[in-house]
C-alpha cells in the first residue's frame, strides 16, 4: 500500500482522528455558538430596537387619539361659549353696527394681542389705543360677552395646541414609516443573520479542512518516516545479502578450488601408483636381465673352465 492509499484509508476510516476528532467538533461547535450569539444579538437588538420603535408609535397613535378626543370636549366647550356671547347678544339687543358692538370688537382684538401677541384683526392702532384707554366701564353686555370669550378663547387655545401637537406626532409616525420602508431592519437583521451563520459554516469547513489537512500531512510525514526508516533497513538488508552473496562466492571459490587440489592429488595419486607400477615393473624387468645376465655369466664361466 502506498502512502496515498494509506492516507486514503486513514482518513476515510477515522483512525487517527478519535479524540482529536472530537476536540475539532468542540472547536466547531464552540465557534457556531459564537456566530449564532453574534446573529442572535444582531437580531435582538434589531428586534428590541424595532419592538420599542413600535411601542413609540402606538403611544404616538394613542396621544393623537387623546388629544382627539380633547379637541372634541374643547370643541363642544369653545361652541358653547361662542353661543352664550350670540345669546348675550340678543338678549340685550345689541345690532352689528351699534357702537357697543364694534367697541366689543376692539376689545376682543385688544386682549388677542395682549394673550397670544397677534389678532385675526390685524394691529392696534394709536387712535384705537388712546381710544380704548378712554373707553371708560364696559357695558352689562360687554362684561358677559368678554368673559364668555375669554372661556373660548382658553378652549380655542387648547384645539390649537393639540392640533400642533397631532401633526408632530403624525409626521413622526409618517417619518418612522417611510424609514422602515427604506431600511427594512428586520429583514436586513435576517440577512446578516443569516450571512453571519453561512460564515460560521464555512469556517467550520475551514477549519475540519484544515484539521484534516493537518492531520494528514503528520500522518503522510509519519508513514514517510515509517517507509524511509524500511527503505533503511531494506537497504541494510540488501547489503547483507551482497554480503553474504560475496562470502558464498568466496567460500564457493575456496570449495572448488580445495575440489580442484583434491582431483588433482587424486589424479597424482593415480598417477604416481601407475609410476610406481611402472617403476617396479622396469626394476623386475632389470632384476630378472641381471638374473639372466648373472647365469649366463655363470655360463660363461663354466664354458670357460671346461
Amino acid at each position: 500500500m502506498n502512502i496515498v492509499q494509506q492516507n486514503k484509508s486513514v482518513f476515510m476510516g477515522n483512525s487517527f482522528f478519535g479524540k482529536q476528532d472530537m476536540d475539532i467538533k468542540e472547536r466547531i461547535a464552540m465557534k457556531k455558538q459564537l456566530h449564532q450569539k453574534e446573529a442572535l444579538h444582531v437580531v435582538g437588538v434589531t428586534n428590541k430596537s424595532e419592538k420599542k420603535l413600535d411601542a413609540n408609535v402606538e403611544e404616538m397613535r394613542n396621544n393623537i387619539r387623546k388629544l382627539q378626543d380633547e379637541n372634541k370636549s374643547a370643541n363642544a366647550f369653545y361652541q358653547e361659549y361662542q353661543q352664550k356671547i350670540a345669546q348675550a347678544k340678543e338678549d340685550y339687543g345689541v345690532s352689528d353696527d351699534s357702537q357697543e358692538q364694534k367697541d366689543l370688537e376692539l376689545l376682543m382684538k385688544q386682549f388677542d394681542i395682549r394673550t397670544h401677541g397677534k389678532s385675526s384683526r390685524g394691529e392696534l392702532t394709536e387712535e384705537e389705543e388712546k381710544y380704548l384707554e378712554n373707553m371708560g366701564e364696559l357695558t352689562e353686555y360687554q362684561q358677559v360677552a368678554m368673559e364668555a370669550y375669554k372661556q373660548a378663547d382658553n378652549y380655542k387655545t387648547t384645539i390649537e395646541k393639540n392640533n400642533l401637537n397631532m401633526i408632530a406626532e403624525a409626521a413622526t409616525i409618517r417619518m418612522i414609516g417611510q424609514e422602515r420602508l427604506k431600511t427594512h431592519a428586520m429583514v436586513d437583521a435576517k440577512k446578516v443573520e443569516e450571512e453571519i451563520m453561512a460564515a460560521a459554516s464555512d469556517e467550520a469547513i475551514g477549519m475540519m479542512v484544515d484539521d484534516a489537512k493537518e492531520k494528514l500531512d503528520e500522518k503522510a510525514e509519519e508513514l514517510q518516516e515509517a517507509a524511509d526508516k524500511r527503505q533503511e533497513k531494506e537497504e541494510e538488508q540488501e547489503e547483507q545479502i551482497e554480503a553474504a552473496k560475496e562470502n558464498k562466492a568466496e567460500v564457493e571459490a575456496v570449495v572448488e578450488n580445495a575440489q580442484e587440489n583434491a582431483e588433482n592429488l587424486t589424479e597424482q595419486a593415480v598417477n604416481g601408483e601407475n609410476v610406481m607400477e611402472d617403476v617396479d615393473a622396469q626394476v623386475k624387468k632389470i632384476m630378472e636381465e641381471q638374473k639372466l645376465l648373472e647365469e649366463e655369466m655363470k655360463g660363461l664361466l663354466v664354458s670357460a673352465k671346461v
